[in-house]
């Protein structure tokens, strides 16, 4: 019996191995996708605590700017600005690669290599699902992305807190090879004359 019981234990850490190595290509075969599309601009809708908003991201290698929901955030490998609208504030961080990962759900695509074991869902013929359980210490404890089969694009990605706290957001326009310059990713004070900066680094 106890031989049977090793043997199940066995199969079963081999089946989940091989998972996690199946999800990891989807996902490294996703990341070079983006990579390979250059600067891109992707517009979303974003859903969470029963309520939706649309928005887009435009991204430059590591470089993004995120904006959604009456909030700014830019991003220039460095330096993180966030703006919000109604306080009229920015705050001036230098983020740690979890901070990173939180503004851009797309850092997942790679993040996942540090803290989220990952394996493959509950795929269809049209959509791979990729779930990311994280560590104890992990911002989020899932991660589940789903994407095209074809293109090798995200389509949706739910974030799920160790709280329980849900945020979907669906990919809803992919336009690749823009062309940006530095500013781009930088918060210009010009833009925003009434904006009170806090300097938190």
């Amino acid at each position: 019996m106890k031989r049977f019981v090793f043997v199940f234990a066995c199969l079963i850490a081999v089946c989940l191995s091989v998972q996690g190595q199946e999800a990891s290509k989807v996902l490294d075969k996703t990341a070079a996708t983006l990579k390979a599309a250059g600067n891109t601009k992707i517009g979303f809708t974003y859903e969470a605590s029963g309520a939706s908003s649309t928005g887009y991201i435009k991204l430059q290698g590591q470089k993004f700017v995120v904006n959604m929901a009456g909030r700014i955030t830019w991003f220039d490998g460095k330096t993180m600005w966030s703006y919000v609208k109604k306080n009229e504030e920015v705050n001036v961080t230098t983020p740690s690669a979890e901070e990173v990962a939180k503004m851009n759900p797309y850092a997942f695509l790679t993040f996942y290599k540090h803290g989220y074991a990952a394996r493959m869902g509950n795929s269809s013929s049209k959509e791979y699902e990729v779930v990311l359980t994280g560590e104890e210490s992990s911002a989020y404890k899932w991660v589940v992305i789903r994407i095209n089969k074809s293109t090798h694009l995200p389509g949706s990605i739910q974030l799920t807190t160790p709280k329980g706290g849900t945020t979907v957001i669906r990919c809803n326009s992919f336009l690749k090879n823009q062309k940006y310059q530095a500013s781009t990713f930088q918060f210009n004070k010009k833009n925003y004359p009434k904006a009170d900066i806090v300097d938190l680094r």
